[in-house]
């Protein structure tokens, strides 16, 4: 169980309790602050919202960690050295890091929907988010015989080294937030790769 000073790197609703993930999960985000200088100063005012464990089918498990969208540039400056540092904590879980975002309905009123709400939006920075810190350098949507849809998208192959382990479990857990398909590959040509 964490201690109480490690619970304010989780902010949740004030009637939900924390389940023993997301405590276990802010008492290590703690322990970095705490610990780790080079941490102190930028996990000093970040928290977390919740946190989620994800079965893969392979086995082995993932974590998701939710994070309040206004930190997403904090967050992405600490992302690699943080995960890598979650994943010793978490021995065998892949982790990864998604901003909580709402997508809004389009209701009877003339009002529009701001872009950044709609499904299609959300679900786009979903995918950014959960193959960070690769780039997707180009998007494919196949259209099957039997009419589903199939997305395709391409990280720039300098970046394979660093995504290569967890497209399994990227392709899986996108599949489950967003109900879409989607595969990873890389794109091979870097003729294709640069903009002219």
């Amino acid at each position: 169980m964490a201690n109480i000073a490690a619970l304010k790197k989780l902010k949740k609703s004030i009637r939900a309790e924390p389940s023993a993930l997301e405590s276990e999960l802010a008492q290590a985000l703690f322990d970095l602050e705490v610990n780790h200088k080079n941490y102190k100063a930028t996990l000093q005012n970040l928290y977390v919202n919740s946190a989620k464990e994800v079965d893969l089918p392979n086995g082995k498990k993932a974590v998701l960690v939710f994070f309040p969208l206004r930190f997403i540039r904090k967050f992405r400056k600490i992302q690699k050295q943080l995960v890598t540092e979650l994943e010793k904590k978490f021995s065998g879980k892949t982790i990864l890091l998604i901003g909580q975002r709402k997508i809004q309905r389009q209701g009877n009123s003339s009002r529009q929907v701001q872009r950044s709400r709609t499904m299609a939006a959300v679900h786009e920075a979903i995918l950014d988010d959960l193959v960070f810190p690769a780039d997707v350098v180009g998007k494919r949507l196949k259209y099957k015989a039997d009419g589903s849809k199939q997305l395709k998208i391409f990280l720039d192959a300098r970046d394979r080294e660093k995504t290569e382990s967890k497209i399994e479990a990227i392709c899986y857990v996108y599949k489950k937030l967003t109900g879409r398909d989607v595969t990873i590959g890389y794109m091979s040509n870097p003729a294709l790769q640069q903009i002219l």
